[in-house]
Formats: structure tokens, sequence, C-alpha cells
């Protein structure tokens, strides 16, 4: 093929399109098919929405263990509140009960 320096061809065969280009002895050729584009679109789109989404739920999760309560600091204080609570009705009880007989 005889092209001049700098010059290029661009052929187009149905989706396909091929463009020539020769610099000096070197010869580039870029091809590309509209149908192939459209598909990396469209998967390039859906990568990115998959990407948010997870970032989302990876937000989500992260949260929700920042919320989660530590389970032996729950326990260590009902324990220590029924201990009170304990205390508190045996005094109450102590002092109805002898504090009725004494009378």
């Amino acid at each position: 093929m005889k092209l001049p320096p700098g010059a290029s061809l661009q052929e187009h065969n149905g989706q396909a399109t091929a463009d020539i280009t020769k610099s000096g002895d070197t010869i580039y050729v870029t091809a590309t098919c509209d149908s192939l584009q459209r598909q990396i679109e469209y998967y390039e789109a859906a990568y990115d929405n998959l990407l948010i989404a997870f970032d989302d739920y990876r937000n989500t999760v992260k949260t929700a263990d920042e919320r989660r309560t530590n389970p032996v600091k729950t326990v260590a204080v009902v324990f220590i509140a029924g201990i009170i609570a304990g205390v508190l009705m045996a005094i109450i009880l102590t002092k109805k009960l002898y504090g009725k007989r004494t009378k």
C-alpha cells in the first residue's frame, strides 16, 4: 500500500472501521467495532455500578458493626444491675420483716 507520509486511510465495513496511518516507515492500524464498543461501555457502566453498590454495602456493614454493643459489656452491666437490685430487695425485705417484729 502506498500512502504519502502523514496520510491516513479510513475504511468502513458494516459496524467495523479500520484507520490506517503511515508515519515514516511505520504503519499504524486502528480497528473498532460499534457493537464491541457498546458492550465495553455496558460492562464498564455495570462495573462502576457494582463498585458503588459494594462500597455502600461495606459502609452499611461497618456502621452496623460500630453500632453493635459488646456482649461482654452487656452481660457485665446486667450482672451488676442484678446484684444491686438483689441487695436493695434484701435490705427492703429485711427492714419490713424485722421492722414489724420489733414494734
